[in-house]
């Protein structure tokens, strides 16, 4: 199993709830008061976002150019694109892709580029003042998410802020930890356990890790980022210590 086919099949054919697992966001359950309720949550967010760097950072800051990595169905990405001059999305699921423009289009949202996410980030330009990711990382394996995480925040133009949420520890047993494990490589052991909780059989497993928070900032050091901000966050569920991390890149790097 593999995180990019699974992030296309929640994408295909239950795209709201691999944003937000709540079983309100169902696709046989979505309600008109669900999405609204989903996308709020969104704007919340990139109000959060913007408040932390107005007050931490730059008290007049306004995006020009933003970045949403891993923009899913535009949860997150419509809002950017409503506070910037102009916001790129990119998922590495097709399926997530087309609902975001569809998202996009009803919402009257013009100013946005779309488009397919790699590990290099290939065809996607430098120079925006904010990349942000948010419920993400956590899903994408460290080995792949620390190169991932250098790649982003060369993205960040002299003065702009990056903004990253992920998990950087476990709470767990080791015995929990590795079931967990297996239930990720180990297609029966998911099987099993959806069939506990009636899901559906093949539903692929949501996976969650943690990342080596001296490192991301070893990282961003070496790349020319100041001194981050760390909000304690709560997304990765109470398996995990979690982190918002709000750093701006220095005027004189690049």
């Amino acid at each position: 199993m593999g995180t990019d086919r699974d992030w296309e099949a929640w994408g295909r054919d239950d795209p709201y709830y691999g944003v937000l697992s709540s079983e309100q966001f169902r696709t046989r359950a979505l309600s008109d008061e669900a999405r609204n309720a989903f996308f709020d949550s969104g704007a919340r967010h990139v109000q959060r976002v913007l408040t932390v760097i107005r007050e931490s950072f730059a008290p007049d800051f306004a995006p020009r150019q933003s970045l949403d990595f891993g923009c899913g169905v535009g949860r997150l990405l419509i809002p950017l694109a409503r506070a910037s001059d102009r916001a790129t999305g990119i998922d590495v699921s097709p399926s997530m892709l087309a609902e975001a423009a569809r998202n996009c289009a009803a919402q009257g949202i013009g100013n946005v580029t779309l488009a397919p996410s790699h590990d290099r980030l290939d065809g996607v330009a430098a120079g925006f003042d904010l990349v942000h990711s948010y419920i993400v990382l956590q899903h994408i394996p460290p080995a792949r998410g620390h190169g991932l995480i250098a790649a982003l925040a060369q993205r960040v133009a002299p003065d702009g802020f990056l903004v990253l949420q992920f998990p950087h520890a476990r709470t767990t047993s080791w015995l929990v930890n590795a079931l967990t494990w297996l239930r990720y490589h180990f297609w029966p052991a998911n099987a099993v356990r959806n069939l506990v909780r009636g899901r559906p059989l093949r539903e692929p497993p949501m996976q969650l890790h943690a990342y080596d928070l001296g490192q991301v900032l070893r990282t961003l050091q070496d790349i020319g980022f100041g001194t981050p901000r760390l909000l304690p966050d709560a997304a990765a569920g109470s398996d995990f210590e979690s982190t918002l991390l709000v750093a701006r890149r220095n005027i004189e790097a690049g």
